[in-house]
């Protein structure tokens, strides 16, 4: 779960004037350890003015920070010339990692600029999620609607090259996360301009060309359908900034239809902003939403943020699926939900367990720092960090026939079978339509 600051660092220019005096009596020692005094003025001279900017309550803890950073100028041989950024980022994610905390993070501007235009839930391209595989770009999957999908992009076709110029040149000694995002800047485009993908398909013997032409492409993050006996079922994949106008006009379609109970799906659902959160909550009951505990055992309470009154759905039994990959700001909504709304049970598996917030820091050359400041509990008290939710109802995922249910949204029969099967789902409906519930999970003796 995110929030977002904009951080400015103003930096200070210092004219320094260096004497010279005393110089000779370390020359000679100072070379044995290969550097002399004027490798080390020369470092020193270019440092100062950073040296300056530090702040002063810890100017001793950095000192020997600079003193290495000095030493390395002076020092490390190189046959080209040192990469400081490289250094700064490195030492960025080091001092991070030393907070021991897994989403506290440091994201260089290329990858900023993709998580930031992500959250958005917008941006103009060809509209594809893509993953990284044995040195490879793959297609993982179209969005709904995009121009991917329009142009027959399927999950698992393999990016060979992109207008010509060679996908293993553009991501060539990149990690996994820069060549995803090296492979996105390549791929997306303003609106309207045409980028050519050559491909590689399992069962198509030769690589072939796919032209498309880029739009505007929103990631659909609210699907729904009426399903028989007036369930409303509502998935929800991610909490984005344009989440709550996708669900506002869902239950706009939907309240009309008089649905008698809701399922509402966050299986798989890996978080996303804290707003967007307690935005989708006052569409379901008013009310305390979450707890947030901060530095110096502050306590603040948060409560649900109601939308207009024709998206609102109260009073109608509800049951929410979640799994282990139900994570963060689907955790908040799942937890308030469980606490806050009668007639609301959670069915499926223990969800992920990150019971933290992050703001979101933009720092001046574009890249970001993600930095954990509070921890959350639900409204009635519980922490879920590290820990999840254990839902009511315990049911294994599977995709068994004996378990059939309507094909919604992106799902699609397994091979060879003409309906959808999925247990934690069935189990939902059953309740709902007044079943009894799905038998406790055997435990070992």
């Amino acid at each position: 779960m995110v929030r977002i600051r904009h951080a400015l660092i103003v930096g200070v220019v210092a004219l320094v004037i260096v004497g010279t005096l005393a110089f000779s009596g370390g020359w000679v020692a100072a070379r044995n350890f290969g550097t002399t005094p004027v490798d080390s003025l020369i470092a020193s001279v270019r440092l100062m003015g950073a040296r300056q900017e530090t702040p002063t309550e810890v100017r001793d803890e950095f000192a020997v920070f600079w003193q290495v950073w000095s030493i390395v100028e002076g020092e490390f041989y190189r046959p080209a010339p040192l990469d400081r950024q490289r250094m700064v980022y490195g030492a960025i994610r080091g001092m991070l990692a030393a907070l021991e905390d897994e989403y506290t993070t440091f994201q260089e501007p290329e990858v900023a600029a993709v998580s930031r235009e992500s959250m958005q839930g917008r941006f103009e391209g060809i509209g594809a999620y893509l993953r990284y595989e044995a040195g490879e770009i793959l297609i993982h999957r179209p969005f709904r609607r995009s121009p991917a999908e329009q142009a027959g992009l399927l999950t698992g076709d393999v990016i060979l090259a992109v207008d010509g110029t060679p996908m293993a040149q553009i991501i060539e000694d990149l990690s996994e996360g820069e060549a995803i995002a090296a492979a996105a800047e390549q791929i997306r485009g303003p609106k309207g301009s045409v980028v050519t993908l050559t491909l590689r398909r399992e069962q198509v013997a030769e690589p072939f060309d796919v032209a498309i032409t880029r739009d505007e492409v929103p990631v659909i993050t609210v699907n729904a359908e009426l399903l028989d006996n007036g369930v409303a079922y509502i998935q929800i994949t991610e909490f984005k900034a344009s989440t709550t106008e996708l669900l506002d006009e869902t239950l706009r379609e939907l309240i009309p239809q008089q649905p008698q109970s809701i399922v509402l799906d966050l299986r798989n659902n890996s978080g996303g902003f804290l707003q967007t959160a307690r935005e989708v909550l006052g569409r379901f009951y008013t009310g305390v939403a979450l707890y947030e505990h901060e530095n110096g055992g502050v306590v603040k309470e948060l409560s649900t943020i109601s939308g207009p009154a024709d998206t609102q759905l109260f009073d109608i039994p509800m049951v929410v699926l979640v799994n282990a990959g139900s994570a963060s700001a689907a955790e908040i909504v799942a937890g308030a939900l469980r606490d806050m709304r009668p007639n609301t049970t959670l069915l499926g598996e223990q969800t992920f367990g990150k019971g933290s917030v992050q703001n979101i820091h933009q720092l001046r050359d574009g890249s970001s720092a993600r930095i954990t400041v509070a921890h959350w509990h639900t409204p009635n008290g519980t922490a879920i960090n590290r820990v999840g939710l254990i839902p009511e109802h315990i049911v294994a995922a599977s995709d068994d026939i004996a378990y059939t249910v309507p094909c919604i949204a992106d799902r699609r029969p397994a091979e060879g079978q003409e309906h959808c099967g999925d247990a934690q789902l069935a189990w939902g409906l059953r309740l709902l339509n007044g079943n009894p519930p799905p038998p406790a999970p055997q435990t070992g003796a």
